[in-house]
């Protein structure tokens, strides 16, 4: 039941990782609706770096699960790995969870998203999320007000 679980997990998270460019309604360099036609069940975030570094996070109303995709262009990753990421606000606050390598530039953290969004609100200016090798900064500015929908939509809030 676990592996089938995890297995939809990761079949959402793909398909976020596959088309994020082509549909982002998110500008560069600002936090802003993410979606995509071919998921109308999922209500999404999204912040994109100039060089295609992106960071989308993601509620499935389906079954109100709370995800995060990280798209880091400069990465090699092993598809199918598991790979510990860490996530820190400028406030101190840390988490580490386990992600899911879906393509050689993306993974999804899915099971411990939660608290990692909730270290990534407590960021005053900045949070990083990185992986050791990989590590991306994204702006605090406008975060916590703009992932209120997500929020609302799996049912949880600030």
């Amino acid at each position: 039941m676990r592996t089938m679980t995890t297995l939809k997990c990761l079949t959402f998270a793909f398909l976020f990782v596959v088309m994020p460019y082509a549909t982002a309604q998110a500008g560069q360099g600002a936090w802003g609706p993410w979606s995509n036609s071919n998921m109308p069940f999922a209500v999404a975030d999204a912040f994109v770096h100039d060089d295609g570094g992106t960071l989308i996070i993601a509620c499935n109303k389906t079954n109100q699960l709370l995800s995060y995709i990280l798209t880091e262009p400069r990465a090699n990753w092993q598809q199918g790995t598991k790979i510990k990421i860490m996530t820190k606000a400028d406030d101190g606050s840390e988490t580490t969870s386990t992600g899911y390598v879906v393509g050689p530039t993306g993974l999804a953290v899915t099971e411990q998203a939660t608290a990692d969004i909730s270290t990534m609100g407590k960021a005053k200016t900045y949070f990083g999320i990185g992986d050791g090798v990989y590590a991306r900064i994204f702006p605090a500015l406008n975060f916590r007000k703009s992932m209120e929908p997500v929020l609302q939509a799996c049912g949880t809030h600030w």
